[in-house]
């Protein structure tokens, strides 16, 4: 028997096949005696939690991450040795049992990846994912978090079989049955029910993984890695499928309302959100965030093209249904604030939209108004009653400014790859999409 803290102590200890465990230098005798030291000081707790069968035992034997354990020794070594305390963004290794090396395998072919494209994206030696596979090395807690990450999916799933635990997005619950687009912020994974039904355009739109009984199950190939991102702008879709099949710099855009967006950006479960408003009469941002310019636009009410020539007076007194947005929604807020200034009675209530795009196509369809953009009213062939002028950005919360798919994001803004596409939809002005907004 033998136990494991960031390398092999106990009855097998040898600082060199540590170091090879692991991947750093072999301690010093210093070093050693004061794991020694650590090690006794806590020998209870880690003989419950750590007592591993020796590296000779068969290779299918499952056992789990033991992350009490990292607690306790790393606890011990806080209080009263002369190791240093590592900061948020640290993963120092620690303790990791004998992998589940055939679960390891499936997952990387479930991801269409071979061993050495998993090991480009975790970090790692193309030698080290074979061993892994092969049953043949136990790989350091830093390893198995990036060959985790890399695969799309947490440590306890790949080498305990335990379902990957997911949160909703945007707050919530997530509905059992339904499909989902599904992304990871830091180490937690994240998923959004897909919109619309699942209807993208004239076929279906792609879902990476389904809740079962509580549960999230991954499709094969799924692969979720790049920046997550929340807000109603049309243009990221096509900001995210610029930058498919680009790995930790690909893209997730969820749709939902501005302040939606805000509050799952301060939960941390998005990287960025998309805001929209009066350009002075902006929200405040729920945690420190870096700012990209994107366009300037109009809100207000697509109307049916018999009802051209009409004023909003004249629309909104009428017996017209408006289809209108969540009220988390800055569109929505503006219609709020025009039927109020118009001293106008509730307007008469349309089937409720998901997005700009879904109110224009309601109001297409029956006929009646919707709350939405210019850009996506000229979309369905409608007219349109401009309401305000806002501005559009994507706000980036400042922990996630070094993370590839934000990176990416903020260099697309600002191409003609980009703004030329987007322009052509109509209702845009382009004009400095992509600059950093200072704020004094």
């Amino acid at each position: 028997m033998y136990f494991a803290f960031g390398s092999i102590i106990g009855n097998t200890f040898d600082s060199d096949a540590a170091a090879n465990t692991v991947g750093c230098e072999p301690l010093d005798a210093a070093g050693a005696l004061v794991c020694d030291e650590v090690l006794a000081g806590c020998e209870d707790e880690l003989l419950e939690l750590l007592l591993l069968p020796h590296p000779a035992a068969r290779a299918e034997v499952t056992i789990a991450v033991a992350a009490a354990t990292v607690s306790v020794a790393h606890r011990e070594l806080n209080n009263g040795s002369s190791f240093p305390r590592e900061t948020e963004s640290e993963h120092p290794t620690r303790i990791l049992a004998v992998t589940r090396g055939a679960a390891v395998r499936e997952r990387r072919l479930e991801c269409g990846l071979t061993q050495t494209e998993l090991a480009a994206r975790a970090g790692v030696s193309r030698q080290l994912v074979a061993a892994v596979e092969a049953g043949r090395n136990t790989p350091a807690v830093d390893a198995a978090l990036s060959l985790a990450h890399a695969l799309a999916t947490t440590v306890e799933e790949l080498f305990t079989g335990a379902p990957p635990e997911v949160q909703a997005a945007l707050g919530g619950r997530l509905r059992d049955g339904a499909l989902l687009r599904v992304g990871r912020v830091g180490d937690q994974l994240v998923a959004a029910e897909l919109a619309d039904h699942g209807i993208a355009g004239a076929s279906w739109a792609t879902p990476d993984g389904v809740t079962e009984a509580g549960k999230l199950r991954l499709f094969p190939g799924a692969s979720p890695a790049g920046a997550v991102l929340a807000g109603c702008d049309p243009a990221f879709g096509v900001a995210e499928r610029m930058l498919d099949g680009l790995g930790q710099r690909s893209l997730l855009a969820i749709s939902a309302p501005t302040d939606t967006a805000l509050r799952a950006l301060q939960r941390g479960r998005i990287h960025a959100a998309v805001v929209h408003g009066i350009k002075h009469r902006l929200p405040e941002p729920p945690v420190p965030v870096v700012r990209w310019h994107v366009a300037r636009w109009q809100v207000g009410l697509a109307v049916a093209p018999t009802l051209r020539g009409h004023s909003l007076e004249a629309v909104l007194s009428s017996d017209i249904p408006v289809t209108q947005r969540d009220p988390a929604a800055a569109s929505q807020q503006a219609f709020e604030r025009a039927w109020l200034a118009a001293g106008i009675e509730t307007p008469s209530a349309g089937p409720p939209a998901t997005g700009h795009l879904d109110a224009a196509r309601i109001a297409a369809t029956l006929g009646c108004a919707g709350v939405t953009t210019e850009g996506a009213a000229r979309a369905f062939c409608l007219h349109f009653l401009a309401l305000e002028d806002h501005v559009v950005e994507v706000w980036a919360a400042e922990r996630w400014l070094d993370h590839p798919g934000v990176n990416a994001l903020a260099e697309l803004l600002s191409t003609a790859a980009f703004t030329e596409r987007v322009a052509h939809f109509g209702g845009y002005e382009l004009t400095s999409c992509g600059e950093r907004v200072t704020t004094t």
